[in-house]
């Protein structure tokens, strides 16, 4: 059995397994550091046959911090997630996320994406702030 891949390092590292999540599960147009007022959305996706679109903020170990980022995301994203290394899950607290609608997925050491806690729907999302983004990746 090969050996593990060393561990994560850097936050650009979890952005390859965490498109390919987004892929898989049917959110095949995407854009990497969207603009969004101030801050870069990490990853936004959208299906094209769903229409839906989701926003992820990938942290290496500063959840909180991504948790407030996913907030503001939820203007802009039917579902927002965070994404974080594996070895980190034990200290975020899951409570706090599901109150909030955003879910986490988790990156482990195999460059693996597993869904920890499922994001809800956003009831905060603006179409004028959604739909720019949704035309433009639909043209990609």
């Amino acid at each position: 059995m090969p050996a593990p891949r060393p561990q994560i390092l850097r936050e650009e590292e979890l952005l390859a397994p965490v498109s390919r999540y987004a892929k898989r599960k049917g959110f095949g147009a995407q854009f990497a550091e969207l603009p969004f007022f101030e801050y870069r959305i990490d990853l936004y996706a959208v299906s094209k046959p769903s229409g839906e679109t989701i926003a992820v903020e990938l942290k290496m170990k500063n959840w909180r911090r991504a948790l407030h980022q996913a907030i503001i995301y939820q203007l802009c994203s039917d579902f927002v997630f965070i994404a974080l290394p594996v070895a980190k899950a034990g200290v975020v607290d899951t409570a706090e996320l599901s109150r909030h609608g955003v879910g986490l997925i988790l990156v482990g050491l195999d460059r693996r994406c597993r869904l920890a806690l499922e994001a809800t729907r956003s009831s905060e999302v603006r179409e004028y702030y959604r739909r720019p983004y949704v035309e433009m990746l639909a043209s990609a």
